[in-house]
């Protein structure tokens, strides 16, 4: 018979079919269960399902805080190449010594374990190695019962098959109970001991390693350690010295009681929960953050003292935020004084909040002043009541200085100069700089107005410090990071590196909240800044010292104020304790070196009392921070040679006669003069010329009058329906030798008044271009706009 029709003849049996489908059946599966287990040795991921727990370290691998799992466990993942070899050893000893040489299940174990437990009945004992309790582990299986014991071998078999020896190793440490809803040698360690598992002794290692038998009975307190447990390290241990004899004389500490802790380190809570919340955090390795914990430690000392010692004031909650400015790296903060304080609402981070800043924002001002020539660094500013359009700002106390260098107006936060500069300010102003920054959550500009200068416009301490590190770091603002090896975002130019520096020598030149310094750090700078928000609500400091930038806050999140809430007095003197201390504990050769002046700025000689550029009539003089090609440039006009007629007292123009003397005297503009008077300090007036003479000449070395009163570019409203209101008040500043000054609406007449007098104009819809001109020609001009409104 021919071998095709012998074939068919065998196709002809129904059996011989259902047999060949059975085998091509079988074919397949075979084929398919094969190509799965390709694919999951080269694709496949043991840890698929696995839930670990978010965890936190600092940069040199401390332990900040670990949060529970979904399913209510504590399990930090570390890899198997993280775990000390005499570890591995000892737990290979005590589970499974042959696990790398069998398939995943040992046949002799597994028969002598049945003998003795379903044939003998004697005791029951267990065979299961390495991989067996992985599988019960990974997949749930209750391994009582006979079914679950071979579905157990089952899962054991399939998971050699899929993964390799070290993998099933590595979920084994990571997955192994240790007591309580601890899993993980790895997080044993650190809940038991406190410290990474690859900094324990022998008799820790030791201890970890059987706690997984039996984890119920053997797991430790603080207060007593169980029998059971000091049994089995000794068991363990005899079979330790068999292979490492040099470890005998340690015998002894396997009879000890041990010292555990029982609890997880609980170290900047507010600071990892930030972190916990961010979506970019999703490594299943603990995340190395850029907190430094000692320093972290030193400086919760130094809060905690500060607000035990405060809260007599009503200080009962602060914050801090210490970043490097040159790695751009939060070092240490503490966002709230209790995280578990309800009283305080201790949960809310005060890092992540957004807060009224106060004046701390006023540095970016003077700074983008400096860039637009507006000011340097000992520009004489005025210090004066002040009406800017219906905004009438005031200064705490209600206290105003006159003239003062623009240096001390920012560090003494003077509200006056500021509103001026802001209000001056022609390419880009602060709220520009803030929408270019990236401050997040601001209204319209036209919500903040000028207001916006004392801190209406709400930033949180990270984006606070971030506009600070633009300082140091030459006007280059930079993405803080709260994690190692994260990629920071790109470099931003926000101010030039002239306007950085000599802002920061402004704030150098602030001075301290009190006057002790240690003296192995005296001649290191500290600039800072202090705001305090209006209401008294937060209370601010923010420095730059060496490396670091600091920002600290005093506050309650209920909104309420407290009188006590001031910057200067509340928040600097924390800020300073802080600043002292790190900076005492630094090593000399570790501190920065004091910044490079940068090329484009120059030391220039300017008048004492004017703060311009010097004539020779300017006896007293110092040295300004200047930027050629940008900083104002115009001579001293307050100090004058004049001559006087010494037997009438009167000024004269004649110089030849015996009896006129020639004297150097001040010439201050009316609005300083009087305010001069006002604080009891009059200045001598210089004389004037007889009543017969009037003078008429150019008048080019005075003050033109500047009128005060009025804003130019301002829109002013005409309410038809109230005509009372529809009056606006014309004032100007001027020089001691004006005597007469005359109004002007365009062509026509308004009124004539002397220098101190003020004249009411009512005015009209329209746009209107006011003069003022005094006696001498010199005159100052102003736009405005009149609106009409319904109400």
């Amino acid at each position: 018979m021919k071998p095709a029709e012998r074939l068919k003849k065998i196709f002809r049996s129904r059996r011989a079919r259902i047999w060949f489908c059975v085998a091509s059946l079988l074919a397949v599966i075979i084929l398919l269960f094969s190509v799965h287990i390709f694919y999951m040795r080269v694709y496949g991921n043991i840890y698929d399902g696995t839930e670990f727990s978010v965890s936190y370290e600092d940069r040199n691998g401390n332990l900040l805080q670990v949060f529970l799992t979904e399913d209510e466990q504590y399990r930090i993942y570390k890899p198997l190449s993280a775990y000390p070899p005499e570890f591995i050893e000892a737990l290979l000893m005590q589970e499974d010594k042959f696990f790398y040489s069998h398939f995943g299940v040992n046949p002799v174990a597994v028969v002598k374990a049945g003998w003795e437990t379903y044939v003998k009945k004697s005791r029951r004992i267990g065979a299961s190695t390495i991989t067996m309790q992985v599988a019960k582990l990974k997949y749930g299986i209750y391994t009582k019962s006979i079914p679950g014991k071979i579905k157990q071998i089952i899962s054991a078999l399939y998971l050699e098959l899929c993964f390799s020896k070290n993998e099933i190793l590595e979920l084994y440490l990571n997955l192994a109970p240790c007591g309580y809803n601890i899993e993980g040698f790895a997080t044993a360690s650190w809940y038991y001991f406190g410290k990474d598992i690859s900094k324990l002794n022998l008799s820790e290692n030791i201890m970890l390693c059987v706690l997984p038998q039996n984890p119920s009975k053997r797991s430790p307190s603080p207060e007593r350690t169980p029998s059971e447990l000091i049994e089995a390290r000794k068991v363990l241990f005899s079979s330790w010295v068999e292979k490492h004899p040099e470890d005998a004389e340690k015998e002894i500490y396997m009879d000890m009681q041990l010292g555990v802790e029982c609890k997880f380190p609980m170290e900047a809570r507010h600071f990892t929960e930030m972190l916990l919340y961010e979506d970019n955090i999703t490594a299943r390795e603990t995340v190395k953050t850029t907190l430094n914990l000692p320093v972290q430690k030193k400086c919760e000392e130094i809060f905690f003292s500060y607000l035990n010692k405060n809260r007599s004031f009503g200080v009962r909650n602060a914050a801090i935020l210490l970043v490097d400015w040159k790695k751009m790296e939060v070092v240490a903060n503490i966002g709230a004084a209790n995280y578990y304080d309800n009283d305080i609402q201790g949960k809310v981070n005060a890092t992540t909040s957004k807060r009224s800043p106060g004046s701390t924002l006023k540095p970016f001002i003077y700074a983008m002043a400096l860039e637009q020539g507006l000011i340097h660094y000992r520009t004489m500013l005025k210090d004066i009541p002040t009406t800017f359009n219906e905004y009438s700002p005031d200064n705490y106390g209600s206290i105003f200085k006159g003239p003062v260098q623009a240096w001390f107006a920012l560090g003494d936060s003077r509200n006056i100069p500021a509103i001026y500069l802001e209000q001056n300010l022609k390419e880009r102003n602060l709220y520009d700089y803030m929408t270019d920054a990236g401050i997040t959550g601001l209204k319209d500009r036209d919500h903040y107005g000028l207001s916006i200068v004392l801190g209406t416009a709400d930033v949180t301490m990270m984006e606070l410090a971030e506009l600070y590190c633009t300082i140091p770091n030459g006007g280059l603002q930079k993405e803080i990071r709260s994690v190692v090896q994260s990629s920071p975002k790109k470099e931003k130019r926000m101010l030039t590196p002239e306007s950085a520096w000599i802002v920061q020598k402004m704030l150098e030149a602030n001075v301290p909240p009190y006057q002790s310094k240690p003296s192995e750090i005296k001649s290191i700078p500290v600039a800072y800044k202090t705001g305090t928000s209006i209401g008294f609500k937060d209370a601010w400091s923010a420095g730059i010292f060496d490396r670091y930038v600091l920002i600290v806050w005093v506050g309650n999140f209920n909104g309420e104020g407290n009188n006590a809430f001031l910057g200067r007095h509340m928040a600097a003197p924390l800020f300073f304790d802080i600043a002292y201390s790190l900076l005492s504990s630094t090593p000399k050769n570790e501190l920065l070196p004091e910044a490079v002046m940068p090329q484009n700025v120059v030391e220039t000689e300017v008048c004492a009392v004017s703060v311009s550029l010097p004539t020779e009539c300017c006896e007293h003089r110092e040295l300004t921070y200047f930027i050629p090609g940008v900083s104002p440039i115009q001579k001293c006009k307050i100090h004058r040679k004049i001559n006087i007629d010494t037997r009438t007292g009167y000024r004269t123009d004649e110089t030849d006669k015996p009896y006129v003397k020639t004297v150097i005297r001040e010439f201050w503009p009316s609005d300083l003069m009087a305010l001069f008077e006002e604080a009891g300090l009059p200045r001598l007036k210089p004389p004037s010329y007889p009543p017969e003479d009037k003078r008429l000449d150019s008048g080019t070395k005075g003050y033109p009058p500047q009128i005060t009163s009025l804003l130019s570019g301002t829109d002013y409203i005409y309410r038809p329906k109230d005509p009372k209101k529809n009056k606006v008040l014309l004032y100007a500043a001027t020089d001691p030798e004006s005597t007469e000054l005359l109004w002007f609406n365009g062509s026509s007449f308004i009124g004539h008044a002397k220098p101190s007098q003020i004249l009411e104009w009512e005015i009209t819809p329209g746009v209107h271009e006011i003069t003022v001109t005094d006696q001498m020609g010199r005159a100052d001009s102003i736009t405005i706009s009149v609106k009409e409104t319904e109400y």
